[in-house]
């Protein structure tokens, strides 16, 4: 595997104890985004934890589908839960029913809130889908249903290079934090200009992102001072995404962090 390490000249990444990122060269990928319980209509599915289960793995496979995968191809899935213990009880077996035998490298998190306060569990899926096909864009980015939301429900990556950033926050190049007053949109600004930075040492852009995760100590507020800030970073060329609600992060002034995978020729 052709791996590359992505360290922009600036001290705030040399100074770190870890790579800002970091590019390999994979073969056919699908990245979904996070898939929870909704319906047809968009509404949660009623009855908790295992239909809101079935109905994600429901969507998912139709995510699958159009790529032409099973979820035996997959080869990590990421859940999102905010009970671990009614997943352990009824959820793990309606995830069975999608999986079989087959299993796939897989983390499980407990977080404290998804995008709606009702929802139970999110889950997304990393898919190999063999070798590229001849004459196909890099990027294949699609949705399945209609929905309201600022992304696409699959990217497909033909080829090409995959390019992994580390978990980006609100830090200026001196070590201090941007927004550390508790100032959301300025935080979103400073993060998506980090990540604009790596993205472009990288011989990449907003558009060549396929995956985005984004960390938040509240989603509401997210929603109103981060997210007009990230519609402007994409432009309408939105990647697969996800979006959880968590207690905390590295630093107490830290409100956000977003991580996102990119693809390059």
């Amino acid at each position: 595997m052709d791996r590359r390490e992505i360290l922009p000249e600036r001290p705030v990444e040399k100074g770190r104890g870890f790579m800002p990122g970091v590019s390999v060269n994979p073969s056919r990928v699908l990245f979904t985004a996070g898939l929870t319980g909704r319906d047809s209509a968009f509404k949660l599915v009623a009855g908790g934890m295992a239909p809101q289960t079935r109905r994600t793995f429901e969507r998912l496979q139709a995510i699958l589908g159009h790529a032409g995968a099973k979820f035996s191809d997959t080869v990590k899935q990421l859940v999102y839960v905010t009970d671990v213990q009614t997943y352990n009880a009824v959820g793990r077996a309606e995830r069975a029913k999608f999986f079989g035998n087959d299993r796939a490298a897989s983390t499980g998190l407990v977080v404290r809130r998804l995008a709606d306060p009702e929802m139970l569990i999110e889950v997304e899926l990393v898919v190999g889908l063999g070798s590229s096909r001849s004459g196909a864009p890099l990027l294949e980015k699609y949705n399945v249903e209609r929905h309201p939301g600022d992304f696409h429900q699959g990217v497909i990556v033909n080829g090409g290079r995959l390019v992994y950033l580390a978990g980006q926050v609100a830090n200026n190049v001196d070590g201090s934090v941007a927004g550390g007053d508790g100032d959301w949109r300025r935080q979103a600004e400073k993060i998506y200009e980090n990540i604009g930075h790596l993205l472009r040492a990288a011989g990449a852009t907003p558009a060549s992102v396929v995956k985005e995760t984004t960390w938040v100590l509240g989603i509401d507020i997210w929603r109103q001072h981060g997210a007009p800030v990230r519609r402007g970073f994409y432009s309408g060329d939105f990647p697969a995404s996800t979006l959880v609600e968590i207690p905390g992060l590295a630093r107490p002034e830290f409100l956000v962090e977003i991580d996102v995978i990119a693809a390059v020729a």
